[in-house]
């Protein structure tokens, strides 16, 4: 009996491995092709300060969405030519904006919206979160730049999803 069972782990084991190691290597999950390429958030203060989002797609799509004190409020979207969005990553770099600290906040503020951004330009991606007022001017100067990229003259088109968490 102690024979056939130490036979049958023996075999057991033999298919097991066997089956393991016949089957095929897949390939490595490639970054998506519309991965985010930079993301800027302006939260609400107790006053009238701008409260919205933008995401930044490397297909060129951005998701906007605007909640208070802005233009449009609601879900939009528009597109961005390819020299856009490489010139955000390029600007990036050129004011040495990955290598600034993660975080910037004033314990002693009360009433400042935070900024959220996040850039991602070939193998560096950097998240800022900003509270403070006096942050440092490559900081600001990168969000403005964002900004910057939209205008009275973008091509908003209302997203078919309205509905948002707030």
């Amino acid at each position: 009996m102690k024979y056939i069972t130490l036979l049958t782990i023996f075999l057991s084991a033999t298919l097991l491995s066997s089956c393991a190691s016949s089957r095929k290597q897949e390939a490595p999950v490639e970054q998506s092709a519309d991965s985010l390429v930079a993301y800027l958030e302006r939260t609400r203060c107790f006053g009238v300060c701008p409260y919205y989002s933008v995401r930044i797609y490397k297909s060129g799509y951005v998701l906007y969405e605007g909640y208070e004190h802005v233009p449009n409020i609601g879900r939009f979207y528009t597109y961005l030519t390819k020299k856009q969005i490489d010139e955000i990553g390029k600007k990036a770099a050129s004011i040495g904006y990955f290598e600034l600290k993660d975080e910037y906040r004033n314990p002693y503020l009360t009433d400042f919206p935070t900024v959220y951004i996040e850039v991602r330009y070939k193998d560096k991606v950097k998240k800022i979160t900003h509270y403070d007022a006096e942050p440092p001017a490559n900081l600001v100067e990168m969000e403005k730049y964002i900004d910057s990229i939209f205008n009275e003259k973008t091509p908003w088109q209302a997203h078919p999803v309205q509905e948002y968490k707030d």
